[in-house]
């Protein structure tokens, strides 16, 4: 399990607990920690065919990427491509 891994599942662990103690505005921060986090992982590459040419695509906003790239030029995702 990767260091991320890790501290996404602390986070999913401890946020019910620190919400049940009465720190409501903490547990806020940490769930939107959570979903930065979350936010963070990478989306498959995506193959599209248009007009016989095919071409690949970022899977979270579908704008054309190069083969090779790792992150997208639109929303700066990583991509992840297929070994």
């Amino acid at each position: 399990m990767t260091h991320r891994e890790h501290v996404i599942k602390a986070l999913e662990e401890a946020i019910p607990f620190i919400d049940s103690r009465g720190y409501g505005g903490v547990a806020e921060i940490m769930h939107d920690a959570l979903e930065l986090l979350n936010e963070q992982e990478a989306v498959p590459v995506i193959q599209r065919e248009l007009m016989h040419m095919i071409f690949w695509c970022c899977g979270s906003c579908g704008v054309p990427i190069t083969d090779g790239d790792k992150f997208c030029r639109m929303c700066g995702r990583k991509v992840k491509w297929d070994d």
